[in-house]
């Protein structure tokens, strides 16, 4: 290399007169580290974009102070809030901790609540219903002793056999 080459490469990498670095002059991994946080960061001045996608000259001033806020040796942390705060609003593209925790864990609760009182009552056995009970509702001229007692053990006849016999009786008398 050529020594006006050199010198002039020694001034552009030397530390400015407060004795940081300039904000164009980064590390490899300063730079990475740069690019990561324009990627991760939504963009207050295109809607639905990260600030490395965004392109408004306010970006680019954007993507230019996370350079030199990183130079001046700031966190990524310290970074993110920084454009948060100049922001003023969340800029991370992720829902507030507080309600991504608790709002699907509610909805989860109450789904199987529900899910729950619907199994117990498909299982729950049918119950009686408050009409006669199937002794009450043997015919008059069956006693129900002499079901019991029968050497057969006939059933009784149930609330349907009941009104079936009822209805076909009454269809007889309209003939």
């Amino acid at each position: 290399m050529n020594d006006r080459f050199r010198s002039l490469l020694g001034h552009a990498l030397a530390p400015t007169a407060a004795g940081q670095p300039k904000a164009d002059q980064l590390t490899p991994a300063q730079e990475a580290t740069a690019a990561a946080i324009a990627r991760q960061t939504m963009s207050p001045f295109c809607p639905g974009r990260t600030l490395s996608d965004c392109p408004s000259e306010y970006a680019a001033e954007w993507r230019r102070d996370i350079r030199s806020l990183l130079a001046q040796g700031h966190t990524p942390a310290e970074v993110q809030d920084e454009l948060e705060r100049r922001a003023g609003a969340n800029l991370s593209g992720s829902p507030a901790r507080g309600a991504s925790y608790w709002v699907p864990i509610t909805f989860g609760l109450l789904g199987v609540g529900v899910l729950g009182a619907v199994f117990l009552r498909l299982r729950k056995p049918a119950s009686p219903t408050s009409e006669a009970t199937p002794e009450a509702a043997a015919p008059p001229s069956t006693p129900s002793s002499a079901v019991r007692e029968g050497s057969t053990q006939a059933q009784p006849p149930t609330i349907d056999d009941a009104r079936l016999d009822a209805e076909l009786a009454a269809e007889e008398d309209d003939r």
